[in-house]
């Protein structure tokens, strides 16, 4: 039972449930978000995910070509080949959360879906920040990551390991200390695994004799370069800009650099 506290004159706000997911991602680092989502458009992209990949895996030549730069099962900006995860990105909740943990003004960073086979090498299956390469601290979040779990995350089927904490230090911790305070997340099918950006984690072993499928979400303040140009892809996929201005900001036309200063302006001028 809370016993109350003495010497504060600061605290989380705990106004809802998003609320209490909001502190868990803030001290823990990671938390988990049902999306509500219909259990039956769930289950319906298991296939859309594998027919994306397919196609992928035809434009570049073979699964040997994408095994060789550690590629394979990854299946890069989704949402510009099957319109059914621009749903998914575009979540009201993960919207909402994004808003309360970053602030007004974030972008879509990356979308890509992720197939875990049982018994086969995983690249990702090694310790890493969704955020590569840094090893600084922030004060508060600059990205998160959002883990949409199509599949259930189950220990046999491979769900990912973090390291609760690991946000808010620089370096990578001690062997000895990632062996005691690694954490796996069972995580139902249908909800957002999401973990700060800087978070270290990884993807388990998937043993089960079933894929595991999912879609990443790095969603991150504007300063930030997207992985893939989203309007470009969407707008070569024949797929219209969003009228809403959120998810214009949201998935980068706002934000994306202007070809000059005369662009620069017509883009202020319209709104």
């Amino acid at each position: 039972m809370f016993q109350g506290a003495y010497g504060v004159t600061e605290k989380m706000p705990a106004n809802d449930a998003l609320d209490e997911r909001v502190a868990e991602l803030l001290i823990n680092g990671f938390t988990v978000l049902p999306s509500g989502m219909d259990p039956g458009f769930i289950e319906s992209l298991k296939a859309t995910l594998d027919r994306a990949y397919k196609k992928q895996v035809a434009e570049i030549g073979s699964e040997e070509d994408l095994a060789r730069i550690n590629d394979a099962d990854i299946v890069r900006c989704v949402l510009s080949y099957e319109p059914d995860f621009l749903q998914v990105a575009t979540s009201e909740v993960l919207l909402e959360f994004a808003t309360r943990t970053l602030g007004g003004e974030f972008i879509l960073l990356m979308q890509n879906g992720l197939i875990n086979r049982s018994d086969k090498e995983n690249f990702q299956a090694k310790w890493h920040r969704d955020l590569n390469y840094q090893h600084w601290t922030a004060s508060k979040p600059l990205a998160i990551n959002a883990l949409f779990c199509i599949d259930e995350f189950t220990t046999d089927n491979g769900a990912t390991f973090v390291l609760p904490g690991t946000q808010n230090v620089a370096a990578f911790p001690t062997e000895a200390f990632t062996e005691r305070f690694e954490h796996q997340s069972s995580v139902p099918a249908g909800s957002f695994l999401i973990l700060n950006a800087m978070l270290f984690h990884r993807a388990g072993i998937n043993t089960s004799g079933r894929l595991r499928r999912a879609v990443n979400h790095v969603v991150g303040l504007p300063f930030m370069a997207q992985q893939i140009d989203i309007p470009s892809a969407l707008e070569r996929a024949g797929i219209e800009p969003p009228k809403d201005a959120r998810l214009r900001k949201y998935l980068n036309y706002d934000w994306a650099p202007s070809r000059d200063a005369a662009e620069w302006r017509r883009k202020r001028l319209v709104k």
